[in-house]
């Protein structure tokens, strides 16, 4: 995290509070602290999946044990001030003083995440609890801790359908946690039925203007709660172990519209997502070589994307996945990047031919110079690793001039054109100029 001013000799620290009424205390204090001086703060719920294989692993140790293990973790991410908050046997709040920008509870979201994901290991068994993070912040959020605490709980719930692992939240959000309940026995029937979607995210070279590639997009129009978000589809897909039979729906769908597309002239790079559960499959290699050769599309011509929070979990795994994904002829890009602050030394061991900014960034670097710096450090970095640069989010339409000025490749967002189905597509990419 950003350096911080020193801690309050006076405030006790790394602080275990035991109960709710207690974290609701110090939660009262810290935003009085931060209403006083305009400062900000975050407030961070952690949810500890498979804490019962942890437990099995350690031969049946008392909860609190296990408590132990993760809170000692957390404290080694943490800063002095930061305060952590047990809620259950399963659950941590974490409070984040005096921080200088929202981002930085995102990023503290992220260590935490990669300090608990990293294996257990005790007596010659390893178990992995899988976390999700949920985030809040203040002033964004308001001020009342009731408020605050609740917010970071609907995150939580939300974040453990997201691939990336952790959700900041949204004022939407509430209504979005009700609604999504009881819909992972709805899912696999959809797929069966083939009652999903693909929508398609153009994408054109900003130094032409000329379109090159989509991105494919899963859709679900559920027939009681309405359109479903990817994120959630997916999220709901690693829960029930549907993310194999999803990803292979996903991949033939979009290969065989691809496949229509090129008959009819259209020679488009295509993009699709492979989540953190896909990529640990030691068949996928061999499923997108089947699906590629099955609709006789060229294999350059398909772009897997890999969110960069995805490579830290397991970086060895992810290096020998890649590696054989590159030998299909495949494309490999990282996504999301700038969200998992990968070092450079971990950048050059993947065979990537794109890196791929991530749309907070993007979409704020007109207006916060650290993001501007963000965006311009990134397709430097892409630049000189050879690979393309590609901003998502590029909207409004100042952002897409000022990515071309700064010598970004590709970028895609509702500026470029939003996501369209198959046949719209096709409209699209015929009223593009098509020139070199």
């Amino acid at each position: 995290m950003a350096t911080t001013p020193p801690a309050d000799p006076g405030l006790p620290q790394a602080t275990e509070s035991g109960t709710r009424d207690e974290l609701l205390r110090l939660l009262d204090r810290e935003t009085a602290i931060a209403r006083a001086t305009e400062g900000r703060l975050a407030v961070l719920i952690i949810e500890l999946r498979r804490v019962d294989r942890l437990q099995a692993l350690l031969r049946g140790p008392a909860p609190s044990m296990t408590m132990s293990l993760v809170l000692d973790r957390l404290r080694k991410a943490l800063r002095p001030e930061d305060r952590l908050a047990p809620l259950s046997d399963e659950q941590v709040c974490v409070v984040l003083p005096r921080l200088a920008h929202p981002s930085q509870g995102v990023l503290a979201a992220v260590k935490l995440l990669r300090a608990l994901d990293r294996p257990i290991t005790h007596e010659g068994g390893t178990a992995v609890l899988r976390p999700c993070v949920g985030v809040a912040t203040v002033p964004e959020h308001g001020f009342d801790p009731a408020e605050l605490l609740m917010a970071a709980d609907v995150s939580r719930h939300i974040a453990a359908t997201r691939e990336e692992g952790y959700h900041v939240f949204q004022s939407e959000d509430r209504v979005e946690t009700e609604v999504y309940r009881g819909l992972d026995l709805d899912l696999e029937r959809a797929i069966r039925a083939n009652e999903l979607d693909i929508h398609y995210q153009p994408q054109v070279e900003l130094a032409t203007g000329r379109p090159v590639g989509v991105e494919a997009l899963v859709r679900w129009r559920h027939h009681k709660a309405g359109a479903i978000p990817a994120p959630t589809i997916i999220g709901i897909a690693e829960r029930t172990g549907l993310i194999g039979t999803l990803t292979f729906w996903i991949f033939n769908a979009a290969l065989r519209q691809m496949a229509q597309w090129r008959a009819e002239g259209i020679d488009a790079r295509l993009a699709m997502n492979l989540s953190i559960a896909t990529l640990t499959d030691r068949e996928l290699p061999a499923v997108v070589d089947q699906s590629i050769k099955t609709w006789g599309v060229p294999a350059d011509s398909v772009v897997l994307e890999i969110a960069e929070n995805t490579l830290i979990v397991d970086a060895e795994r992810s290096v020998a996945i890649l590696t054989r994904l590159k030998a299909v002829g495949v494309q490999l890009s990282m996504d999301d990047f700038g969200s998992g602050f990968s070092s450079l030394g971990h950048l050059r061991r993947f065979p990537f031919d794109e890196l791929k900014i991530d749309r907070p960034f993007v979409g704020a670097m007109l207006i916060e110079k650290h993001d501007m710096a963000v965006v311009k450090s990134a397709i430097d970095i892409a630049h000189n690793f050879g690979w393309r640069a590609v901003a998502e989010g590029a909207d409004p339409v100042p952002v897409r001039e000022e990515l071309k000025r700064i010598g970004c490749d590709i970028a895609q967002g509702h500026s470029v054109s939003p996501a369209l189905a198959g046949s719209a597509f096709r409209d699209w990419w015929a009223s593009q100029p098509q020139g070199t």
